[in-house]
C-alpha cells in the first residue's frame, strides 16, 4: 500500500499530511480489511462541484446560469471524472475484492483509448462507476487535508482533470438531447423519448410529431437515452432542413451579412454530419494603421469542398465572420441547406 500512495501523491503532485486520508480514497467498499472511500466520495462530489462553480464563475463572466451547468456537468460526470481516472491509471492502485471488476475497467479503458477527441456526454460504452468514485474520493482526501479549503483544492486538482471541457468544446459537441430539441422546435416538431425496460437493458425511443426515429439501450437510463437520441439525430441530418432565415441577417455595407456567422456555420455543419470548417487567411495587405484582411473557409465533404472568401475587413475575426456568412448563403443557394 505505501508504494501506491506514493504513485497516487505523485500522481496528484501533492504530499498528504495524513496518509489514512489518501488510503481510505483508495480501498473499495468490498475491502472489508479498511475503511471504505464511500464517506470521502460523499464530501468529494460536493467539493469538486463547488470547487468547479467557482472556477467557471469567475472565468466565464458572460455566461448565463444554463451555459455554466452545462459546462460543469461536462466537466464533473461520471464519464468525465471516469476518463480522468483512466487517463492516471488510478484504478491499479485501489484495494478491493470484487470479481471482474478489473476486467470491466480494462474494457473501458480500452474503448476510451479508441476516442479520437474530446468526449463531453458519454461514450460508446458505460463508465464503470468505481472510476467516478476514485476520482471523487480523491478530492475529498485532499479538501479535509488541506483543511477544507476549496481555492487550495482547486489549484492541487485542476491539472488531474485536464483538458477541460470549454465552452467553444461544448459548442463544438453540444449536448445532444439539447441539440435534437432546439433543431426539431425550429422546425415547429414535436419530441417525445419514451423509456421503458426488458428486464436486463434500459431502451430509449424517439418520437417526432409521433413518427418513431431511433432508439437506443443501455444498462444505464441515461446512456440508453443518449444513445437514441444520437441515432435520432443522424437519421434527421438527411432530412430536415436547416432553417438559416432564422440565423439573424444585418445589411453591413452595402451587403447582408449573418450575426456570428462563424459559430453558425460550425452549428451547420455539426447538424449536417459535416467537418469542421477550415479558416485561412487569404490576404493581409495595406499600411500597418490600415490593415485589410481577407479570410477564406473551406468544408471537405463527400461531393467535393466548398470554398469560399469574404470581404475585406479590417481584423481578423471579422474576416473569418464574413467568410462564414458568405459561405451559409452559398450552400442555402446552392440547396445544401
Amino acid at each position: 500500500m505505501r508504494a501506491s500512495l506514493d504513485a497516487v501523491e505523485r500522481i496528484l503532485n501533492y504530499r498528504f499530511r495524513d496518509k489514512r486520508l489518501l488510503e481510505d480514497a483508495l480501498t473499495h467498499s468490498s475491502y472489508t480489511d479498511a475503511t471504505s472511500y464511500e464517506r470521502l466520495e460523499f464530501v468529494g462530489d460536493a467539493a469538486l462541484g463547488l470547487a468547479f462553480t467557482n472556477h467557471v464563475f469567475l472565468a466565464y463572466p458572460n455566461l448565463d446560469p444554463g451555459q455554466l451547468s452545462l459546462i460543469r456537468a461536462a466537466n464533473i460526470s461520471t464519464e468525465k471524472l471516469a476518463r480522468v481516472a483512466v487517463k492516471h491509471g488510478l484504478f491499479q492502485f485501489v484495494r478491493h475484492n470484487v470479481v471482474g471488476l478489473a476486467q470491466k475497467v480494462k474494457e473501458f479503458a480500452e474503448a476510451v483509448t479508441k476516442e479520437d477527441e474530446l468526449v463531453a456526454h458519454g461514450g460508446s460504452m458505460k463508465a464503470p462507476k468505481v472510476l467516478a468514485d476514485v476520482v471523487e474520493a480523491l478530492a475529498a482526501a485532499v479538501y479535509i487535508d488541506i483543511r477544507f479549503d476549496l481555492i487550495s483544492l482547486w489549484v492541487i486538482f485542476r491539472g488531474l482533470l485536464e483538458p477541460i471541457v470549454t465552452p467553444e468544446a461544448l459548442q463544438q459537441q453540444p449536448q445532444p438531447v439539447s441539440l435534437l430539441f432546439e433543431i426539431c422546435q425550429k422546425q415547429g416538431k414535436y419530441v417525445d423519448i419514451k423509456h421503458w425496460n426488458n428486464g436486463v437493458k434500459n431502451i430509449a425511443t424517439v418520437f417526432v410529431d409521433g413518427e418513431f426515429i431511433a432508439s437506443g439501450s443501455s444498462d444505464r437510463k441515461d446512456i440508453a437515452k443518449l444513445n437514441a437520441v444520437r441515432e435520432a439525430l443522424q437519421r434527421l441530418s438527411t432530412s430536415i432542413v436547416v432553417d438559416v432565415d432564422s440565423l439573424g441577417i444585418d445589411e453591413i455595407n452595402g451587403s447582408l451579412e449573418i450575426k456570428e456567422a462563424k459559430q453558425k456555420l460550425h452549428k451547420l455543419c455539426m447538424k449536417k454530419k459535416w467537418p469542421k470548417p477550415i479558416y485561412e487567411l487569404e490576404k493581409d495587405e495595406g499600411p500597418p494603421h490600415e490593415k485589410k484582411f481577407v479570410s477564406a473557409v473551406k468544408i471537405p465533404i463527400e461531393d467535393g469542398i466548398f470554398y469560399i472568401t469574404g470581404d475585406k475587413k479590417s481584423r481578423v475575426k471579422e474576416a473569418d465572420n464574413s467568410a462564414a456568412s458568405c459561405m451559409i448563403q452559398s450552400l442555402k443557394e446552392l440547396r445544401y441547406l
